[in-house]
């Protein structure tokens, strides 16, 4: 009987969580442009966007729509997820690597329960090459005319980066978390 309740219990917990979309700007069928912005070890150069969630929850996944990498060392490139800094980036949350060998949406799986994004609050995502790689690639735009925050250029060690923050085009991509109904999460 103990374990029928504790089975039922659980049941309960996991069929009250749910996945939501909490921030998506891609076409139908997860269309973008087939153009974008361009990223590579060539003079650590990167792309990062801004989004705000819409739920607070969970992160599951995040899908980009990215172009393939030339033909480089190596064909992976990192992902990763910040906090806001006053409409900059912030604190590293987490770190993903993504295959560029061939076009497409990719997803990156999130599997640490701890990396909860909240309702209202701006974070960023960012797409680089590591040093060394000889890999260039690209963050395709969204075909919807979406438009944010976004950062691109070149990173260096001065005062005079590049590497600067405006509004432009957004790049193509979506955020999924799991978050329970009455806004409580693990």
């Amino acid at each position: 009987m103990k374990k029928l309740s504790s089975l039922l219990c659980l049941a309960l917990v996991v069929a009250s969580s749910q996945a939501y979309l909490i921030f998506d700007n891609f076409g139908p069928g997860e269309s973008a442009k087939n153009w974008g912005l361009g990223f590579g070890d060539l003079k650590d150069t990167r792309v990062a966007a801004q989004f705000t969630p819409s739920k607070t929850g969970v992160l599951n996944f995040i899908k980009l729509s990215m172009q393939k990498s030339g033909n480089g060392k190596s064909h992976f490139a990192t992902i990763s997820l910040f906090e806001d800094n006053g409409n900059d980036i912030g604190t590293l949350m987490t770190t993903f690597t993504i295959d560029l060998r061939s076009a497409g949406v990719k997803t990156v799986m999130n599997h640490d329960r701890r990396v909860r994004l909240i309702s209202g609050r701006k974070y960023w995502i960012e797409a680089k090459a590591a040093a060394g790689s000889q890999v260039y690639a690209g963050w395709n735009t969204n075909d919807q005319g979406q438009r944010g925050l976004v950062k691109f250029g070149q990173v260096e060690e001065k005062p005079n980066s590049t590497y600067k923050v405006g509004s432009g085009e957004l790049p193509a991509f979506s955020v999924d978390v799991t978050a329970r109904p009455w806004g409580r999460n693990p």
